[in-house]
């Protein structure tokens, strides 16, 4: 029986190879099958036990190899894991690819493996199918894994959702942080698309995707907390990714998805990231068959690595086609808008909407309030996002509770209007005494998110009701006085600090990274005050943030709860700002700028279905069961929450795909106005919610899948869904007309 600690470093077998000399001088013989549209090559040889092995040969350094392309992992019990790689004994040509025939014997059991390998353009295509004859103890998984000649540093890593270029901005415990571990293996439920690549400095890339992903689990698996060792024949999930040793890399896919050496316990954030191998196996029993699929990109010139991810990430999009889930818009913004004003509140000399409402209080309508309950601007509260809304609404609503709802955002905004910002005293108010409160009171600090997400929306309310001859000029000087105390703050090179201590506005956080938060707020200024000193500063943020790391391809620091490390909500509101800018000055660099942003906050979008373990009890799961996850995003890096957040870039992918002449973005537009609302409480369906219009805060697709941290409703919930409807009708009418509809 093997060693333990081998098989721990699954290299063992190739670098016994490797130790004898080039693989091309030992190969016996060579087969040539066909060649790749970029001049790879692909080739058959005989491996040093006389099997057959693949390479690929390539003059750049994406060239990679495997003798042994069959590998089995068998684990008895929690101390005997053996694993062994294989050669075909028998390798058939045909006109695109070829076939391959393998046999292991384990004592009493026979793996039998047939692959076949197809060639198209520069895709390489396995369709693996793995017989087993006889019945073992514990389970098995098989795996490809093709050997790469460089190491983890000479590479970039692109995993959608978790993992950009390297571990800068990854917490140092998640999967693909700088203590994960040489291995990542990502179960790919964890993933927008199963996919999994590496850019070279060449401008060489290999990439793996399994093309026709299912996802199916238990409920067992789903539940798993403890990390524990599972065997069960209805996994239906694999694992992708890397892992190095000896300073080589081996990419490949493992089916079914035993993932680690880092992974997470269940949907807990923070403390759920463990280093530990979460093993899943199918059973040894004879009969039992594995049928999977997986496609290698090679390419040779991508010219960068944001090149590289978005090349990759189209690619797997035209391979998954993502199915629209259509719904009724024009219901949905009713029942959004209908709920958000049933949660305008007044207490005392405030009036606003509690930062967080749990769907399991007794009586919803009247929120209980605690000395940390509070009414906050931007970030999640997004009071102000709510007010303005409500009087958009109230303009084209003919019912007579429009005008109830422009009185609600009107005395929210007022109330606001109370809260000192030069410097600021808080991001909103505690409902207990009324008293300036900061968004996150554990933190005792106010950030620069939450005043780009609020006074940017006074400000396109007091556009839109000046443009209607209904100006409110305090409203205008209230928002410039943030800005008049925060210009001086800005560095030379066009930074504003992340965050400070409220009252005092001594700089608490002064990283840059969050600048572009208020670029759209200081334009809209410029645009009611005329004074082109906000526009400046507005440029100069976006310079910054673009040299600063985005011009390659890594956006952070969206969030404020999770302190510059890479999300998608620092690639949504890049985008926002640089459209922004783009809007303002038609300079074309910021259109570029605007595109690459996109390019990276997509990423995060599902583009495959995860389906509900079918175990369990649909009243027991947070998202139901039959209910496509199409659409849904990862939330950041270090966990696998996922939530409806860009509902709210439905209009900037829509004016992205007109400014650009690229259908692919109004795809997007698509899948983030109706697939995000697929867990939406509508009339005809409320699922287990209060009722039509609410909508959680967030799920997990990855263990635990279906169920998120609490049964809870915050306002940004809301306001993304109706700033995507919002701000498409704004843009275009009769786009909004087209979109809302089947396309």
């Amino acid at each position: 029986m093997m060693n333990k600690s081998l098989l721990l470093s699954p290299f063992f077998l190739l670098l016994a190879l490797a130790s004898c000399g080039d693989l091309k001088n030992q190969s016996q013989a060579k087969n040539h099958i066909k060649e790749f549209s970029n001049g790879a090559s692909l080739n058959t040889f005989k491996n040093d036990q006389g099997d057959w092995g693949i390479i690929v040969e390539n003059t750049s350094l994406t060239s990679f190899k495997q003798p042994y392309p069959v590998e089995i992992e068998w684990h008895k019990d929690s101390t005997d894991i053996f694993s062994k790689n294989i050669g075909y004994t028998h390798v058939t040509k045909f006109k695109d690819g070829f076939s391959g025939e393998a046999k292991l014997e384990f004592n009493d059991v026979v793996f039998v493996v047939s692959d076949e390998w197809k060639l198209n353009e520069n895709v390489l295509e396995l369709s693996r199918e793995l017989k087993v004859e006889g019945d073992g103890p514990g389970g098995f998984l098989s795996a490809i894994t093709f050997d790469h000649a460089l190491s983890k540093k000479e590479v970039k890593y692109f995993a959608p959702g978790m993992i950009y270029g390297d571990n800068s901005y990854i917490t140092k415990d998640a999967i693909g942080g700088e203590q994960g571990g040489n291995a990542t293996w990502i179960r790919e439920d964890r993933l927008p698309a199963p996919m999994f690549g590496i850019y070279a400095k060449d401008g060489s890339s290999l990439t793996i995707l399994n093309p026709e992903p299912r996802g199916n689990t238990t409920k067992a698996d789903s539940r798993d907390r403890k990390v524990v060792t599972m065997v069960d024949e209805r996994f239906k999930f694999g694992a992708i990714g890397a892992e190095e040793s000896e300073g080589r890399l081996r990419l490949g896919y493992k089916w079914p998805g035993t993932e680690g050496e880092t992974t997470y316990r269940g949907y807990y954030f923070p403390g759920g990231q463990v280093h530990e191998w979460r093993r899943r196996y199918h059973p040894v029993k004879n009969g039992f068959t594995q049928n999977y699929k997986v496609v290698f990109r090679v390419e040779n010139q991508e010219k960068s690595y944001p090149d590289f991810y978005r090349n990759a990430w189209r690619w797997a999009w035209g391979n998954l086609k993502p199915a629209l889930n259509e719904q009724n818009i024009e219901a949905a913004q009713r029942s959004l808008v209908d709920m958000l004003a049933k949660r305008v509140e007044t207490n005392g000399k405030i009036t606003g909407l509690s930062n967080l409402i749990n769907f399991e209080q007794d009586k919803i309508e009247k929120t209980v309030h605690n000395p940390f309950s509070k009414t906050v601007m931007g970030f999640t509260g997004k009071a102000l996002e709510s007010a303005n809304f409500l009087l958009q609404d109230a303009e084209e609503d003919s019912r007579p509770i429009a005008k109830e709802h422009r009185e609600k955002g009107l005395a929210v905004i007022n109330s606001f209007l109370k809260l000192k910002l030069d410097p600021p005293a808080g991001e909103g108010f505690f409902w207990e005494d009324s008293a300036p409160a900061p968004a996150l009171p554990r933190l005792k600090r106010v950030f620069i998110r939450s005043f780009g997400d609020g006074l940017k929306s006074i400000l396109k309310a007091a556009k839109r009701e000046k443009e209607l001859g209904k100006p409110h000029p305090e409203w205008v000087a209230w928002a410039q006085s943030y800005a008049d105390w925060l210009l001086p703050q800005q560095t030379e090179n066009g930074g504003f600090p992340r965050a400070w201590e409220p009252v005092t506005g001594k700089v608490v956080e002064p990283s840059l990274k969050s600048s572009y938060n208020v670029i759209p707020y200081l334009l809209l200024l410029t645009e009611l005050t005329g004074n082109e000193k906000y526009e400046a500063a507005a440029i100069s943020a976006g310079e910054y943030s673009w040299q600063s790391g985005q011009s390659d391809g890594i956006f952070v620091g969206g969030t404020i709860d999770n302190p510059d490390v890479v999300d998608k909500e620092a690639g949504t509101l890049s985008l926002e700002a640089y459209l922004a800018l783009y809007s303002t000055t038609k300079d074309k660099k910021w259109l570029e700028r605007a595109k690459m942003a996109a390019n990276f906050a997509e990423t995060w979008i599902y583009i495959w279905d995860v389906p509900m373990p079918e175990d369990e009890n649909d009243a027991d799961l947070h998202w139901k069961k039959g209910v496509s996850t199409i659409g849904l995003q990862l939330i950041s890096t270090g966990h696998s929450l996922v939530d409806a957040y860009m509902a709210f870039d439905t209009d900037e992918y829509a004016k992205l795909s007109v400014y650009s002449n690229d259908a692919h973005y109004m795809d997007v537009a698509s899948i983030l106005l109706h697939n995000t609302k697929g867990m939406l409480g509508l009339p005809e369906r409320t699922y287990d919610l209060p009722g039509p219009g609410w909508q959680q805060e967030h799920w997990s697709l990855a263990p635990e899948r279906g169920i998120g941290r609490k049964r809870a409703w915050l306002p940004w919930v809301t306001t993304s869904q109706l700033n995507g409807i919002f701000g498409l009708k704004d843009f275009d009418e009769n786009l909004y007309e087209e979109l809302i509809r089947d396309r």
